[in-house]
């Protein structure tokens, strides 16, 4: 078997820059991308809910991940979503990113039925995934993301998972958004990497030894994430967690993808970064006037009241 280090820490689920015929922008991509890892981030996450990646061609993405890889990034500090509405593109997507050595390859349940689907389904849909992607170098994060998917991966799928597929399972993004069944993957799965994508959650995530967050507002408070990761414990890390629910609040206000791309499209002087793959919808001129204004205001007091680190804080502002 292959080294089978387990990531943790902070990975942000990073949004991608659409072209005007909604393909990947991949200049726009890998620079935000860097700019992402240079803030703090531990790790970046391609093509998930965040990212849109369902919506992408196949070999978008394949050449997507190509092209980050042949810029300098590490394979480690990136993370790929393989879902894909087929069974094919998503072992193909797997094997590629599972052979160029990826810290993880991220797979949600079938989400193209949203009822009827039995934890015997969901079961035989991993093994159908995993038994075609063939390769021992697939380090398997199991996605639970049930107002996405209309699917939850249950505990029982999990155990069941582990015992026939062993280190190919490497670890759970939890995004559901319910802390007692966090809590539930933590007691119960203690030797894989169980990462929180409730932004709200991290703080109590850490400190019941979670491996960390794969999140979607690490696009745009990469800093602040950064500042409560390495507060010392619990109560310093609660002292942030106004700020992250201020944020989480503010771009929670439409859709959250359209929301997060309008900002980046503010601070970037480039309206295209707020193009959405439809059937996302951008906000109108208003709503983003209203958001702008309010994100900015929120990353001044941020800096000004909870961060001794206020330089890398007023780096995204």
């Amino acid at each position: 078997m292959p080294d089978i280090a387990r990531p943790s820490g902070l990975w942000t689920a990073v949004l991608t820059p659409i072209t005007a015929d909604y393909t990947c922008n991949i200049d726009g991509l890998r620079s935000h991308c860097l700019t992402l890892l240079d803030h703090g981030c531990d790790g970046i996450a391609l093509f998930g809910t965040t990212g849109e990646g369902p919506e992408f061609s196949t070999q978008d993405r394949l050449r997507a991940l190509d092209a980050l890889l042949a810029s300098g990034i590490a394979p480690k500090a990136i993370i790929v979503s393989a879902s894909s509405s087929t069974l094919a593109d998503s072992v193909e997507l797997g094997r590629h990113a599972a052979q160029l050595g990826v810290a993880g390859v991220l797979l949600m349940p079938p989400f193209f039925f949203r009822s009827g689907v039995t934890n015997e389904g969901v079961f035989r849909f991993y093994a159908a995934l995993i038994d075609r992607i063939a390769s021992s170098h697939l380090r398997a994060i199991l996605y639970h993301i049930p107002s996405v998917s209309g699917v939850a991966v249950h505990p029982v799928v999990i155990r069941r998972l582990i015992e026939r597929y062993g280190d190919l399972i490497i670890g759970i993004k939890d995004s559901g958004g319910d802390w007692a069944y966090t809590q539930q993957l933590l007691h119960r799965f203690t030797r894989l990497s169980i990462f929180t994508g409730t932004e709200t959650h991290i703080h109590l995530a850490l400190e019941q030894n979670a491996a960390g967050t794969i999140c979607g507002l690490g696009n745009v408070i990469a800093p602040l994430l950064r500042q409560l990761f390495d507060c010392p414990g619990l109560n310093a890390r609660r002292q942030l967690l106004p700020f992250i629910q201020k944020a989480d609040s503010i771009m929670s206000r439409g859709a959250f993808v359209a929301c997060l791309k309008t900002w980046v499209a503010t601070e970037l002087g480039d309206p295209s970064w707020a193009r959405t793959m439809p059937p996302m919808v951008p906000l109108t001129t208003i709503e983003a006037r209203h958001l702008v204004a309010d994100f900015r205001g929120f990353l001044i007091a941020a800096a000004d009241q909870a961060s001794p680190s206020r330089r890398r804080l007023e780096a995204v502002s």
